[in-house]
């Protein structure tokens, strides 16, 4: 027994579980720091395996009761979202000069920020039902209230008197309508230079693209866009002028009042009516 006893002194005491009696914390400590790095161990202290284990286990039974919630009240899941939906698309190309059919030209006036215009419509006012070379293209200097309600050019009472006039002058021309710019001026004023120059290319291929055989500019601003004449607009009436397209094609140019203005301003109307003269005689012509 006595070899035993020197043997067993000899081998390492074990370390009981859990300690008796925590040390006291020094001085300046809260006595609820050693309960407090006993629940939350540091960094470099080892977690054990049966605490991962039970965080696992409660993370899981969280999971199972909400979607038995779920399953209950009958909701789903939301579904994710598409990765393709939520890549967004492409910005539009602003190139009239090189828009190749009206679908392309109307979706890069639709995307177009090139002036202040586009901040203050209600829509894009691009252009009337489309007609494959028409006797005539009817050009505007820009969309009024109601042709920002309706997308429509020579929408409201100006153009119901402009349909009008047509039609006694011209009744079975087919017609192809359009403004310079595409975006209604706020106020209806009228466009300004820098607009009618970021809205230009729109317009050229407008005409490029629709090849009418003729074109009525109406208005003083709309004429000398077109007839590239800085005059007013009495010197420019009465006359055929020439527009140049383009792809080089030189196009008959008749210029007279905006309805708009005829609706002001009656006296005008007999002026008019020997401008619409004008459009007979070349529309006679083969």
């Amino acid at each position: 027994m006595g070899l035993e006893r020197a043997f067993l002194a000899r081998l390492p005491q074990a370390q009981p579980a859990v300690q008796a009696l925590a040390p006291a914390p020094p001085v300046g400590t809260s006595a609820a720091a050693p309960a407090l790095e006993r629940a939350v161990p540091p960094a470099d202290r080892p977690v054990p395996v049966a605490a991962v284990s039970g965080a696992a286990s409660d993370a899981l039974s969280a999971r199972d009761q909400a979607l038995a919630v779920l399953r209950k009240s009958g909701a789903r899941p939301a579904a994710p979202v598409p990765v393709e939906e939520v890549v967004q698309r492409p910005a539009v190309l602003i190139q009239p000069e090189k828009a190749r059919d009206m679908a392309s030209l109307l979706e890069q006036a639709q995307a177009c920020q090139e002036c202040g215009l586009h901040t203050g419509r209600a829509q894009v006012v691009f252009g009337s039902e489309l007609v494959a070379e028409p006797d005539w293209m009817i050009v505007g200097e820009a969309p009024g209230t109601s042709d920002d309600r309706s997308a429509q050019p020579f929408d409201g009472k100006a153009g119901l008197l402009l349909q009008a006039m047509l039609n006694s002058a011209i009744p079975n021309a087919s017609i192809y309508k359009a403004h310079l710019v595409k975006c209604r001026p706020l106020g209806n004023r009228p466009p300004a230079p820098e607009e009618l120059a970021a809205c230009r290319a729109f317009l050229d291929a407008q005409i490029r693209l629709v090849q009418p055989r003729r074109l009525l500019a109406v208005g003083h601003v709309a004429a000398m866009a077109l007839s590239g004449c800085e005059q007013d607009l009495e010197t420019l009436r009465g006359q055929v002028l020439s527009y140049t397209d383009t792809l080089g094609r030189s196009v008959p140019l008749v210029v007279t009042y905006h309805p708009a203005s005829l609706l002001l301003r009656p006296q005008h109307k007999a002026n008019a009516w020997r401008d619409l003269s004008l459009l007979r005689q070349l529309q006679a012509q083969p």
